[in-house]
């Protein structure tokens, strides 16, 4: 599926239709490059972001984020701008919903410098 399909999806806020993509790309990324793969994450996290921006489904947006966390660390390690991405994009889940300051210090404390940039508190 292309790209661009997507985009237009997305676009067409079409989120259940946007997963349904993702989840065809996560099955054949998993199966061709493997479960930790930097694309395969990618997919992941995308999926983790319409289910936060989309859906507003934030408990499956934290599985997802935390799922594409783990699998960055493993294939990229802690200090990649992936990972951090990703990291960021956990933190802005925890603030987003209130009440997980514990969870949201427990990211910027494993990930200092995210809260260093100035949008470190945008969805990237």
């Amino acid at each position: 599926l292309p790209a661009a399909h997507a985009v237009l999806l997305d676009n067409m806020e079409d989120y259940e239709g946007l997963l349904d993509y993702y989840q065809q790309a996560l099955r054949v990324q998993e199966k061709v490059l493997g479960k930790t793969h930097p694309s395969t994450m990618g997919t992941v996290m995308n999926m983790a972001i319409t289910y936060m921006d989309g859906l507003k489904d934030f408990e499956k947006a934290e599985e997802m984020y935390r799922q594409a966390l783990d699998g960055y660390e493993k294939s990229l390690g802690a200090d990649h701008k992936d990972t951090e991405l990703c990291a960021r994009n956990l933190a802005v889940l925890f603030q987003a919903v209130g009440g997980r300051q514990a969870d949201l210090q427990e990211v910027l404390d494993a990930y200092p410098h995210i809260k260093d940039r100035s949008d470190w508190n945008e969805l990237g």
